[in-house]
Parts: C-alpha cells; sequence; structure tokens
C-alpha cells in the first residue's frame, strides 16, 4: 500500500476488469473508487519522476526508468504489488547524485553509526540517504518502500520480496551495458526469485572482492543469513 503526500492509499489495481461483476452490491462503487486510486497513483508517479529528473543525471535517470521496468515484470510475475514496485524503483537512486558529504551527512543524522556508513563505503551512502530523502519529499510512502530503497545496494537479513524485486531490478534493468554474469542473473530471475537474488548477491559480493574494495557488514551478515537456503 502507498499513500501520497495528501494521505490517500491506492492498492495494485493495474487491470480493473479483475473485479467480478454482481448483481447484488455497489459493484459500480467499487470501480469508480479503484479509478480514482490508480488516478493517484499515476498522479504521484509523474510527480516523482519530474522530482527525479531533476535530482539525476541524464544516464541515472535513464537506468532509473529501466529499474522500475524491470520491478514492474517481476513484481507481476511474482505475485507483488505493481505500483510499489514501480515507485520503490523510481526513488531507489534519488540520492545518487547529490555530492557524496551531502550523502554522508544525511546518513549521519539518519542512522547510528553501527551502521557503517562512512566513506569506506561510499558505494552504499546514496542508498541509505535516498530513504530519508524520499520520505521528506513524499511523508506516506509506506515503510515497505523505504526499506526497499534503503536496502537496495546492501541487501539485508529476511529481506520482503520487495527488497529483492529493487535489489535485483537494479542489477539486470534493460540499459545496462553487458557483462558478465547479466543475462544468467537475467534468464535466473525469469525462473525464481530467490535464487535469482542469491545469484545476484554473490555476484555483487564477488565483483567488490575481485577489486580489493570492503564489503559492507550488512552485506556480508545477509549472505550468511541466507547461506543455509542454498547450499
Amino acid at each position: 500500500m502507498i499513500k501520497n503526500r495528501s494521505g490517500i492509499f491506492f492498492r495494485n489495481r493495474s487491470r480493473i476488469t479483475s473485479i467480478s461483476i454482481s448483481c447484488t452490491g455497489n459493484y459500480y462503487d467499487v470501480v469508480r473508487k479503484d479509478l480514482m486510486e490508480y488516478s493517484d497513483y499515476l498522479a504521484l508517479r509523474t510527480d516523482i519522476i519530474q522530482w527525479i529528473q531533476k535530482r539525476l543525471k541524464p544516464s541515472r535517470f535513464q537506468h532509473t526508468l529501466g529499474v522500475e521496468q524491470a520491478a514492474v515484470s517481476m513484481a507481476r510475475l511474482y505475485g507483488e504489488d505493481q505500483q510499489n514496485a514501480s515507485i520503490a524503483a523510481l526513488l531507489h537512486d534519488n540520492a545518487k547524485n547529490l555530492p557524496i558529504e551531502t550523502q554522508l551527512e544525511i546518513c549521519r543524522l539518519n542512522y547510528p553509526k553501527e551502521l557503517c556508513l562512512t566513506m569506506d563505503f561510499a558505494s552504499v551512502l546514496h542508498a541509505f540517504a535516498g530513504a530519508p530523502e524520499a520520505k521528506l519529499r513524499y511523508p506516506g510512502l509506506s515503510n515497505s518502500i523505504l526499506n526497499a530503497i534503503r536496502y537496495h545496494t546492501t541487501g539485508r537479513p529476511a529481506m520482503t520480496k520487495l527488497d529483492k524485486i529493487i535489489y535485483c531490478a537494479d542489477y539486470i534493468e534493460p540499459n545496462r551495458q553487458p557483462f558478465d554474469g547479466l543475462e544468467e542473473a537475467r534468464k535466473t530471475l525469469m525462473k525464481n526469485l530467490d535464487d535469482g537474488f542469491w545469484l545476484i548477491l554473490n555476484q555483487t559480493n564477488d565483483y567488490v572482492e575481485d577489486r580489493h574494495k570492503p564489503v559492507h557488514p550488512l552485506t556480508r551478515m545477509t549472505i550468511d543469513f541466507y547461506k543455509s537456503q542454498f547450499q
């Protein structure tokens, strides 16, 4: 569920025809309500696109639209709310092009020191900064959307389906330049979300280690949490 800045909630109703017709009850009232809620989603999506387009470099903006496309496709495939996937994907990199010092300051103001949000892990700061930035702009966003934004670079133990979808969509989105493992990840995700997530989690970890960069402790915790399920 999402609600906009006016506090209006809206649900996943991409196909109004899925509501069964009954000779009794208030069918037309239900359809009218769903159409209004879908209209609210479209208005929110438009506002977000206008906002992030001003904040992001053109290449990052195109990446974001690709992540939305991939996230909505996976949400449809795996029974997640498509509107939530759309909104989380559009907002996932909203802080990416802020100065790194600004990202760090936002993290210092919003998170405890234990999360290791330091310049040693500069590549993950935008995700943690992006969640409070999104909440500031859109106070009605659900915690599930904010968490999907927050953990889309590190992962976390016990990730939700939406968490996994945004994490994976960021990796496989159609605007990505080809790299080793990309097509394997895409094919795996078409068959099983959890298998695809585990593959991407390990590919990402290997990429960081191969370049002799520090792996964020939360990523190590995520790998340890899921290891027993896949080995």
